[in-house]
């Protein structure tokens, strides 16, 4: 029996009706034509996801249903039972374009591509799927390099699709271990261990990954969440990737990154996550690196040095934490706390 052309991983936890049924729509219409099986991991919904998707008629190839164990555990356990030659992980509240699947497959056997990645949009979900109308993003950078598309592009999690064989030995052969830590970025921790593997990536030009809106949570609601969860990632990867010859462009794209973060970051936000972020850096990447800022970033950092550049910079362009914060200083503190020591 021929493998299918693709897996599709939905984890889905107390998503209702009103919104997964975009989802599935999208993924029925860009499957036309396609082998395609869709497994949808129930991480511990109430009422069970089965209930949902019967009042919408929809019966996945399969259903695995696990006390709830988080976003990283969920997509994991649907990988474990993918059988399709290809894999692509979609969250329940997003959608697909009806081109996404057989332009980025095709991207990928014509290239021998071990990765394929589109374009992104945002649409609110409501109403006709019909009449729904995504709005384009600014385009992906483009890039041939599974370490620059893992580190630097680092497209949101519905964009790639990967060769199974090829991302199923990134995961065996992973730096460090899932952790509940990094539920909130699980992509990260899948293109953290998947940098130091080299693969061939191709980038498939249109708004193909549609990102949909609506009033429910979604877990881009929290940027500091998603700070927290970045910095474990780095960290840990920071731990645990052997410094080597081998791993050298790895490592230091990752502090880069690390750097240009602490850079984004708002004045008045935590001075301990600052320290942490910049300290990844040091550690990693120490040097003038062009890819730390533009021209006159570059030119001024000749004669100061990058961090007392940035931190100029900062004090000029950055805007205040109190114009974008989603939590207490106290809340924030507590998550910091439950990170391994540095």
């Amino acid at each position: 029996m021929n493998a299918a052309d693709l897996s599709i991983i939905i984890p889905v936890f107390n998503r209702g009706a009103e919104v997964i049924r975009y989802t599935l729509e999208s993924v029925r219409r860009a499957s036309a034509g396609l082998s395609v099986e869709t497994i949808i991991v129930d991480d511990g919904s109430n009422p069970p996801t089965a209930e949902t998707l019967a009042r919408l008629g929809f019966a996945p190839s399969a259903l695995v249903r696990q006390a709830d164990q988080g976003l990283l555990y969920a997509r994991l356990a649907g990988f474990a039972r993918a059988t399709g030659r290809n894999v692509l992980f979609l969250d329940s509240d997003d959608l697909v374009s009806p081109e996404k699947f057989r332009l980025q497959l095709a991207a990928m056997d014509a290239s021998g591509a071990d990765i394929s990645y589109s374009d992104t949009a945002h649409c609110e979900i409501s109403g006709d799927f019909d009449a729904l109308t995504p709005t384009p993003d600014a385009p992906a950078r483009d890039t041939t390099d599974a370490t620059e598309f893992c580190l630097v592009v680092q497209p949101p999690p519905h964009s790639p699709i990967f060769r199974t064989d090829w991302l199923r030995r990134a995961v065996a052969a992973a730096c460090f271990p899932p952790s509940p830590l990094y539920n909130n970025v699980a992509e990260i921790w899948f293109y953290h261990n998947a940098a130091p593997r080299a693969g061939r990536v191709v980038h498939v030009p249109g708004p193909h990954t549609i990102v949909g809106r609506h009033p429910g949570a979604r877990l881009t609601d929290s940027w500091e969440k998603l700070a927290i969860g970045s910095l474990a990632v780095m960290e840990a990867f920071s731990r645990s990737c052997p410094a080597t010859a081998a791993t050298a462009r790895t490592r230091r794209l990752v502090g880069e990154v690390a750097f240009r973060s602490w850079r984004r970051l708002p004045r008045g936000f935590s001075p301990e996550y600052c320290e942490r972020i910049i300290a990844l850096w040091r550690r990693l990447a120490p040097g003038r690196s062009p890819a730390l800022g533009g021209g006159f970033f570059r030119a001024l950092a000749l004669f100061l040095g990058p961090e007392s550049t940035a931190r100029l910079f900062h004090r000029v362009q950055s805007h205040p934490y109190a114009a974008c914060r989603t939590m207490s200083d106290a809340d924030f503190a507590k998550l910091l706390s439950v990170l391994p020591p540095t």
